[in-house]
């Protein structure tokens, strides 16, 4: 009898080890930094590898300059390419003219969520205005961010054309810019 019970148990394990974990969910998760920003990320397929990647994001943040008073408020969207691991974990490292964002996401084995961290940093021109300056290095802190897959549209996430691609969004830069300003 004793047998009988070590060999069901060891049956219910293995099957246990050898069920799949749920699959990570395409679409779109949009969420908060620890500050309260908005962040979002959408989750599609890899066209070069099959594999599911995150393929864009849209990244809204608050960022203290550098030798300044001045806090820069603005958000950036981009297209990536950066494939989900099998832990399904996901660094992106995005550089360009106008921003540097350095993300880790931890996905969630039910694949309707996502936790991790983002460090954001842009320049700006100073004072803001007609006749600016200088540049000031804005950079807000390290920060923990959530998202949850969003309910679907009935369209599939596709892979943008081109990896790297900024656009600013639609964001004041700061309480005090002009009109004009404010609208980029």
């Amino acid at each position: 009898m004793k047998t009988i019970t070590y060999a069901y148990g060891a049956a219910i394990i293995a099957a246990a080890l050898a069920t799949p974990a749920m699959a990570q969910v395409p679409g779109t998760y949009a969420g908060t930094s620890a500050d309260g920003n908005g962040v979002t990320f959408v989750v599609g397929t890899d066209s070069t590898t099959g594999e599911l990647a995150v393929t864009s994001a849209s990244i809204t943040f608050s960022a203290p300059c550098r030798n300044s008073t001045f806090v820069l408020n603005t958000g950036w969207g981009f297209a990536t390419l950066a494939d989900i691991n099998r832990a399904r974990r996901v660094v992106i490292a995005a550089n360009g003219n106008f921003f540097r964002f350095n993300i880790a996401l931890d996905f969630a084995s039910d694949g309707q969520s996502a936790t991790g961290t983002i460090l954001s940093t842009s320049p700006t021109l100073f004072p803001v205005g007609p006749k600016p300056t200088h540049a000031l290095i804005c950079t807000s802190p390290k920060q923990e961010l959530a998202v949850t897959l969003q309910p679907s549209s009935g369209a599939a996430p596709k892979e943008l054309a081109m990896p790297g691609t900024p656009i600013n969004l639609q964001s004041p830069r700061a309480t005090d810019d002009s009109s004009v300003e404010a609208s980029h």
